[in-house]
């Protein structure tokens, strides 16, 4: 069977963990089955004016010319929009070919993508195009919150009529899609992208923050939130990996109160993300925009390390479920800072939530994984004939 993955960037761009997980979807398949050839279409990373983010004629061309030459069986969408536009479903479509779409985020639910309003109200519903542009974060300004909602629903047109079956991570953005979209789909969540070293015995004196610096992320209450705990705990360090827009306020931040424990370490390596997870006491996911999943959660739990997540992550109900980690309401810092200190405090808990992480994650191999989504081809494959 031959799939072609389109996806905005090539695999010699790896702009994120989309990426990531493309090349080693990839790899695994050249590695372990013969039967299943997967060609991947991107761009590097390129600049676009507003005609082409609505409609980029030159890629949609490319990409015609791609499946005439591929002839795959299936295509597989993961993260387009621009430079990659979805006009190139019309040609798929009339030449027999199944497209399966892989939602991860809420973009094509609001364009504004957090799913939050300007009181910090997590939306249920999104129905208005006026309150989406005027009341939906972020904000830039009514022109181009304008332009993005029209290039969005354009785009979602497209989509919704063209596909045969859509994948998401998590149970939350499947139900959104599916009311939606008025489509067949499943949840298929993501698979651990890290080398696992479970249980990990060596121990720092550092919490893990990783991720990128932005305010959706919530590290600046995880910095408040460490004002107080390194009051009670002056031995323990907070470890800030990764980089972005707020960068320098956060390190102002602690710098002007005197957070001396709080190291920001920059970007890391697979192989220096790997050591820092496995010598790390647990990590801190404090999201305060609704997450399709949250990947640094699996990569922690890869290393027997146990969690605490604001709930507005997709994997929320599967560590509450399965007892691995602590969840806190996003709206709430005080019961984050809580929750560090009953971490830092109670070894007990701690041990009993390392303890269940090696059975969760059983299922989060790579192999089950791409055994669930040649299960999604094959089916649309025999109805499709």
């Amino acid at each position: 069977m031959k799939i072609l993955i389109i996806n905005n960037f090539n695999s010699e761009n790896r702009v994120g963990g989309v990426e990531y997980y493309l090349h080693e979807l990839i790899q695994y398949a050249e590695k372990n089955n013969s039967d299943y050839i997967f060609k991947w279409f991107g761009k590097d990373k390129i600049k676009t004016n507003w005609v082409e983010k609505f409609y980029h004629k030159t890629i949609t061309q490319e990409i015609i010319r791609e499946i005439q030459s591929f002839q795959p069986d299936i295509i597989h969408c993961h993260s387009i929009g621009a430079p990659v536009t979805p006009h190139f479903m019309e040609f798929a479509k009339s030449k027999g070919i199944a497209i399966v779409f892989s939602f991860r985020d809420y973009y094509y639910i609001c364009p504004k993508n957090y799913m939050l309003n300007d009181k910090n109200d997590v939306l249920h519903t999104h129905e208005s195009a006026l309150e989406c542009i005027l009341n939906h974060q972020p904000k830039r300004n009514i022109l181009f919150d304008s332009l993005l909602y029209l290039k969005q629903s354009h785009h979602k047109s497209i989509i919704k009529k063209y596909i045969n079956f859509f994948l998401t991570p998590s149970e939350n953005l499947t139900q959104f899609i599916s009311n939606h979209f008025q489509k067949e789909g499943k949840t298929l969540p993501n698979p651990i992208l890290i080398e696992q070293i479970q249980n990990s015995k060596t121990e720092g004196n550092y919490i893990l923050f990783v991720g990128r610096l932005v305010p959706e992320k919530g590290v600046l209450t995880l910095l408040k939130t460490f004002q107080n705990i390194s009051k009670q705990f002056p031995k323990e360090q907070l470890w800030i990996v990764g980089k972005g827009s707020q960068l320098e306020g956060l390190q102002n931040f602690a710098k002007n109160n005197q957070l001396k424990n709080v190291l920001f370490l920059g970007n890391k390596s697979r192989k220096e993300l790997q050591d820092i997870y496995a010598n790390s006491k647990f990590s801190v996911v404090p999201s305060e925009y609704l997450e399709a999943y949250g990947n640094v959660i699996l990569e922690s739990l890869a290393f027997g390390k146990t969690v605490i997540t604001s709930d507005l992550v997709g994997i929320k109900n599967e560590i509450e479920q399965h007892n691995v980690g602590l969840t806190y309401s996003y709206k709430n810092p005080k019961e984050l800072e809580e929750k560090i200190i009953e971490l830092l405090s109670n070894s007990n808990l701690k041990t009993e939530l390392e303890r269940n992480i090696p059975n969760y994650l059983a299922a989060k191999t790579f192999s089950k994984h791409f055994e669930d989504l040649v299960s999604v081809y094959e089916d649309l494959l025999i109805r499709n004939r």
